[in-house]
């Protein structure tokens, strides 16, 4: 698949535009990962750092950063998603990716000189954030999780995570540019299918979001970078499920904002997943699927500003 940065960018400029929003950018060297990402920011304040999910990038959340004032927010593209660089070495096997997950955040912070951060995560990204939460408690200030969260028990696996879990046709599919209408059912697939229907995730998001999949390496490498924690058959590998000792000991405040029709899980999911938590809330949202920050970017974004700013919602 041949890509193209002036193309991404064009289209990423034009989401940033739809929102009014002009970010900065600036590229980082990750010490313990041994490569270079990109970051973006937009305001001033208490550091948050975004972390997007699977075969995605920081800009996902240009909707919701562009409705938070009073935070100085830093929208990370994971390595190999986006503009990063990929990982210099890959994860090896399910030990391999728990490192790296613990790891991850706490690399970003020391190359920005914080000391710490508050955390807004989804999906994939969740898995990053509990686990630095566990790992490294002191860097991890506030964590709000939307829907969700990779590592949580999974009610069913969308079929393209199936396909895309099956070496040869998790390549294929990387190699393959997708059209407009592949990425919209690959998107319902996932979860935004209520997005796409309000007009939330609209065209200027959806090309966008193509122009991601075609002109950037990012589900390649991510596909690359991913042990086996899926199979086409077996679904979700048990080990990646995060262990209720872990959970327990998890004291940083948890803020989860959960749609009810996520297809990964739902509301009894995410009442048996949060549960285990001793510092966490949740708050189901009916009608919302996998991305409530788009289904419904002034709730999403008024619960996070008084989540993280400690105020009474």
């Amino acid at each position: 698949m041949v890509t193209s940065e002036v193309s991404y960018r064009a289209a990423e400029r034009r989401l940033w535009e739809s929102v009014d929003v002009r970010p900065t950018e600036q590229r980082v060297h990750l010490t313990h990962s041994k490569c270079t990402v990109r970051v973006q920011e937009v305001g001033e304040g208490p550091a948050v750092l975004f972390v997007h999910g699977a075969s995605n990038a920081g800009s996902s959340w240009a909707s919701l950063v562009a409705k938070l004032h009073g935070f100085r927010c830093i929208m990370l593209d994971r390595p190999g998603c986006g503009l990063s660089d990929r990982l210099a070495v890959r994860p090896d096997g399910i030990a391999g990716i728990e490192a790296y997950a613990d790891s991850l955040i706490p690399d970003v912070l020391d190359a920005l000189d914080l000391a710490g951060a508050h955390i807004v995560a989804t999906s994939y990204g969740g898995y990053f954030a509990l686990r630095a939460a566990a790992a490294h408690p002191e860097r991890i200030d506030r964590i709000v999780e939307f829907s969700w969260s990779f590592g949580a028990p999974m009610a069913k696996v969308p079929l393209v995570m199936r396909f895309g879990s099956a070496r040869p046709l998790g390549w294929m599919m990387a190699r393959v540019p997708p059209n407009e209408r592949a990425v919209k059912m690959m998107l319902r697939q996932i979860g935004l299918g209520q997005a796409l229907e309000s007009g939330r995730f609209n065209q200027v998001s959806l090309d966008w979001y193509v122009s991601l999949l075609r002109d950037t390496h990012t589900m390649r490498n991510d596909i690359g970078a991913s042990p086996r924690l899926m199979g086409p058959l077996s679904g979700l590998n048990k080990r990646a499920v995060l262990p209720a000792s872990m959970l327990a000991g998890i004291h940083t405040p948890i803020f989860f904002l959960w749609g009810e029709e996520d297809p990964n899980g739902g509301a009894e999911v995410a009442r048996r997943f949060v549960e285990q938590f001793p510092e966490a809330e949740l708050e189901l949202m009916p009608g919302v699927g996998h991305a409530p920050w788009m289904d419904d970017p002034d709730h999403a974004a008024m619960t996070t500003s008084a989540f993280l700013g400690d105020r009474k919602r």
